[in-house]
């Protein structure tokens, strides 16, 4: 699951935290929660992927 992230899709974190993947690096993702705030976290903090992005 992990590893297939991509932008856009629609995640939830284990803290609890929705989000859209805005951008994936090695072993972190950024992370837009609303219009103007992006935050950092480490891939193993995703609990669970939402909706993915319609290729």
């Amino acid at each position: 699951m992990l590893n297939s992230l991509r932008k856009g899709d629609r995640i939830v974190t284990t803290g609890g935290i929705y989000g859209t993947v805005h951008d994936v690096k090695d072993n972190l993702v950024v992370l837009k929660i609303s219009e103007e705030v992006k935050i950092e976290l480490v891939k193993s903090a995703i609990a669970a992927v939402i909706d993915k992005k319609a290729e």
